[in-house]
């Protein structure tokens, strides 16, 4: 048996895993909050404790790789700690500085260079926010301006600061090397994409930082992919690993759990879902990037460098679920409510295809059914929530789209909950038929992942039947951290190819929904969803 250790600073959690990679498997995992970043590395080396001594018979981990969320980051200072909290990905801080820059250097322009959009979450708009906040205070105080300036919401970054990803962060800490991987820079604005058949830049392109008064010395070095950076004696040698362990940034999470998952050829598609979710399709070829990015995807690289894909976020998924259970429910009711609502059986069917005169009384309620099958009668919409807490990104991009039902609100609370993932589920297959259209091709397999596909059955048959093609759950609930290690002992050439994350049964095929009607219900859903409100 061969280990290797994952580890996904993700948006809530962070979690390390300890894998085995020649089984593929997971042998042990622990999970934490998300600290700031004064306190990663601590937590990060509590965690590895915690699965080392759950497995007290494996080997130690011979490869260490890092995942984390994009466009998240904190500047550090010349001693490599951090300078206040993270600037994260939905902080919603640089609109203006993000405008600024999409005026002045062209928006198409822009994405045609980078694959991603003009936005107020990529760290080069993060960066322009610093340098103008910075320069705020030093035009506010004198006092203030003082470049060793620590703490508060926003750390110095201009002059004697650097900037460090979330992934970059905990590398740095275990190895002393500021790097991060392509996947992560492609997401800054920062980082010219090329074309796929001449293979990626070296490094963040000077032109684009000098645009945000930054000289490359100031951010992370790019790793090609494949390249790795020694373990120092520190965190994790005093929790048993060795040093000069192979450390590498695994990089963008959705993308390395895309990796685990097997998506790794033209016509593969994962749908990753977490806190938001991404479906990314593996491309032949680069596609035109007009229509890319009128679509408000990106067009990023797979982990390994070696193929285009593109990228269709939505930034409220299991967060819709979290903001409408809180709508529907008392917070000491939710737990209880959402394990209801998770089964799979005939009433999920009827919700799906609106066949709701059908739908037994699931909670001994019968008004619930009965406002619906009249709403149904009267030709109103049946009952769906649009799962937008954040605007919707992609398809038809809308910043002003809202969490909000469509038609009556079932007085069932099982139903009322169960209408979210109807929309989230819903929300991801109009991505994957979007995607298609800009690949010119259907899909050849869906591969979902994440806690949420794991933790709520009728939300992964949901996904199952809304999907045009086949599409598995990966069973591994940390498919990301997963997917960090077996990347990691790729890059170490502890494996060959590394090998894919199993997947779970279906549902049974008598609750096989009419793809017909599914049809007209997602029909019905995106015109609710483009309607004027």
């Amino acid at each position: 048996m061969t280990t290797a250790l994952g580890i996904d600073v993700g948006t809530t959690h962070t979690k390390v895993a300890l894998v085995d990679v020649d089984a593929p498997r997971t042998l042990s995992v622990a999970s934490a909050p998300t600290p700031g970043p004064a306190d990663l590395l601590r937590v990060v080396a509590d965690l590895t404790r915690r699965v080392l001594a759950a497995a007290p018979d494996a080997p130690v981990p011979a490869a260490v790789g890092v995942a984390s969320m994009a466009e998240t980051g904190v500047p550090i200072g010349p001693d490599d700690e951090p300078r206040g909290d993270w600037l994260r990905w939905d902080g919603h801080r640089a609109g203006a500085q993000a405008d600024a820059l999409a005026a002045r250097l062209g928006r198409a322009e822009l994405f045609a260079a980078t694959g991603v959009r003009a936005s107020a979450k990529v760290p080069l708009a993060t960066w322009a926010w610093l340098r103008d906040e910075q320069s705020g205070r030093r035009a506010r105080s004198r006092a203030a301006a003082g470049a060793g300036e620590r703490g508060g919401a926003v750390g110095s970054l201009h002059g004697d600061g650097r900037w460090a990803g979330a992934a970059d962060l905990v590398v740095l800490g275990l190895t002393g090397r500021l790097v991060t991987d392509h996947t992560l820079a492609g997401r800054t604005m920062a980082y010219r994409l090329g074309d796929v058949r001449t293979g990626l830049p070296a490094a963040f392109d000077a032109d684009l930082l000098a645009e945000v008064g930054l000289p490359p010395h100031q951010v992370p070095r790019v790793l090609r992919p494949g390249e790795t950076v020694p373990l120092r004696a520190g965190a994790l040698t005093d929790a048993g690993l060795l040093a000069g362990t192979p450390v590498t940034v695994a990089g963008h999470d959705h993308a390395v759990g895309a990796f685990a998952a097997g998506v790794r050829a033209a016509g593969d598609v994962a749908d990753s879902v977490g806190t938001s979710e991404v479906v990314c399709t593996v491309l032949a070829a680069d596609p035109e990037r007009v229509p890319v990015a009128a679509a408000g995807m990106s067009l990023v690289r797979t982990v390994r460098g070696d193929a285009p894909a593109l990228v269709a976020g939505s930034s409220s998924a299991g967060g819709a679920v979290a903001a409408w259970l809180a709508h529907v429910a008392p917070a000491d009711e939710r737990a209880a409510l959402l394990a209801r609502a998770s089964a799979v059986d005939d009433a999920l069917v009827a919700l799906l295809v609106g066949e709701v005169a059908r739908m037994p009384d699931v909670a001994g309620v019968p008004a619930a059914t009965d406002a619906m099958v009249g709403a149904v009668a009267e030709g109103r919409d049946p009952f769906v929530v649009l799962p937008y807490v954040h605007g919707r990104q992609t398809p038809a991009p809308d910043a002003a789209a809202t969490l909000r039902a469509v038609g009556p609100v079932p007085t069932d609370p099982v139903a009322a909950l169960r209408g979210v993932l109807l929309g989230a589920a819903l929300q991801a297959r109009w991505m994957l038929d979007a995607q298609a259209a800009l690949a010119g091709a259907p899909p050849a397999r869906v591969r979902a992942l994440g806690r949420p596909m794991i933790a709520n059955p009728a939300w992964a048959a949901l996904k199952r039947w809304c999907s045009p093609v086949p599409l598995d759950v990966v069973a591994d609930e940390e498919a990301v951290a997963a997917g960090a290690a077996l990347l990691a002992a790729e890059r170490a050439a502890l494996v060959g190819p590394a090998p894919v994350l199993s997947a779970l049964a279906g549902p049974a095929q008598g609750l096989q929904p009419d793809p017909a009607a599914v049809e007209r219900r997602l029909a019905g859903f995106i015109s609710a969803a483009r309607a004027p409100r």
